[in-house]
């Protein structure tokens, strides 16, 4: 059984102004140490750029094994610096448990120093302060949650050209999320990002040219953007692309491309490209004919909550997803 997704929607991407400091005393384990030997002389230096850019890694596991342990020790020093980036992610940590006790009055200490930096730097024409502040707005942090106020911030940020809030933009108006819904203006949104290379904007667009939503319905514009997408990583977009090829729509039919672009999404925690990894693992799809690889990719879905893959190990007789 293969399910098809259309598009994730994920907003935000950390960007940050340098400004140099004091050198810092913080220890990197020699077993998760960034490959960018320069980015860490800097940090360590005292770099602000750079100790984000740390903290990010390891807070995402990008580049190195996820480790919040080792992104609060950055988050820390520079929220005491008065970073604003820095005091939102150590809110989230607190509010969530990771890596820091859970603790809501911490959480709100910390979130009330990032929303007043951000509203101030927002006001004096800041788009990345403006992002933040509408995804405050928007999550309910520190404020009231408010989808109006996001979109407010969010558009003002999105007429000065940034991308990502252009692509935020067009997501508020997919979803009908603090403006009334309206796909037409999805799309100007969208495309605005992706013509400026935002994956997920790509992505995004090449769903609505698939489904004729905002747009007259071309499945060769879908997957002239879902590959310009999936080529720079992203999941959804690859985990789409590859469908694309296992059906033949808007390019011609080669199952061992559907099975390339859907491991390249599943090893970055698409479900529902492991699901249809493990179909093609058991139909011997453009792939030598793997029950174990299927089985292994199915509970990886599974684990995820995908239906597809939890229907395809129950026919199997098997309810433990435990790998």
């Amino acid at each position: 059984m293969k399910k098809f997704k259309a598009i994730t929607f994920s907003v935000l991407s950390l960007m940050i102004s340098a400004c140099g400091g004091k050198s810092v005393s913080i220890t990197i384990p020699d077993n998760n140490c960034p490959s960018d030997k320069e980015l860490v002389k800097k940090a360590l230096q005292g770099d602000e750029e750079a100790g984000l850019q740390m903290a990010y890694m390891y807070y995402n596991g990008d580049g190195v094994i996820q480790d919040y342990t080792e992104a609060i020790k950055w988050f820390k020093l520079l929220a005491e610096q008065g970073n604003p980036y820095a005091q939102y992610y150590m809110g989230l940590c607190h509010d969530e448990g990771r890596g820091l006790e859970a603790s809501l009055t911490k959480a709100m200490e910390y979130y009330k120093q990032s929303f007043l930096e951000f509203k101030a730097r927002a006001e004096k024409g800041d788009k990345n302060a403006m992002l933040y502040l509408g995804k405050m707005y928007s999550q309910g942090k520190y404020v009231t949650k408010d989808q109006s106020s996001a979109v407010k911030w969010y558009r003002e940020a999105a007429e000065q050209g940034d991308a990502t809030a252009q692509y935020t933009l067009g997501a508020c108006y997919e979803e009908g999320k603090g403006v009334a819904r309206s796909h037409e203006e999805a799309v100007k949104w969208y495309r605005q990002a992706a013509d400026q290379n935002n994956a997920e904007a790509q992505c995004a667009l090449g769903t609505c040219f698939e489904e004729g939503r905002g747009v007259t319905k071309s499945v060769t514009e879908a997957v002239k953007w879902y590959r310009l997408s999936a080529e720079q990583g992203n999941a959804d977009a690859q985990c789409n692309l590859g469908y694309c090829f296992d059906e033949g729509i808007g390019v011609e039919q080669s199952l061992s491309e559907a099975v390339n672009w859907y491991r390249l999404s599943a090893e970055q925690g698409n479900a529902t490209a492991q699901n249809n990894l493990g179909y093609c693992y058991e139909t011997g799809s453009g792939v030598e004919k793997s029950e174990e690889e299927a089985i292994k990719w199915y509970k990886k879905s599974a684990k995820q909550g995908d239906e597809g893959a939890i229907q395809n190990l129950k026919a199997k007789g098997i309810t433990d997803y435990d790998e």
